[in-house]
């Protein structure tokens, strides 16, 4: 079995995190798996649980994740362009103006 660490997220304190990896089986299939581990200064990191996801859930994840960002940044571009935008003014004209 063999296990390739693609990412590590710290934890919320310096002894627990989240780890994404890719595992292989004897068989040579692979799987991405997220772990929570935690660390002990007697037997330093460990996996508290751990959770495998297939390709098409694996899929679904950086799909939703993806478009999760993607309407985030839309959402906070829209709101830079807004606030450096001035506030629209409306002119008001006189109906002798008009004509």
């Amino acid at each position: 079995m063999s296990n390739r660490i693609l990412n590590v997220f710290p934890g919320q304190d310096d002894s627990t995190r989240l780890v994404l990896a890719r595992e292989s089986g004897p068989d040579g299939q692979s799987q991405l798996v997220l772990r929570q581990e935690n660390f002990s200064p007697h037997v330093g990191w460990f996996v508290q649980s751990r959770l495998a996801m297939d390709a098409a859930q694996a899929a679904a994840l950086k799909m939703t994740l993806t478009s999760n960002l993607m309407d985030q940044s839309a959402d906070d571009s829209e709101r830079a362009s807004a606030s450096a935008t001035p506030a629209a003014t409306t002119l008001k004209l006189h109906a002798a103006i008009a004509g």
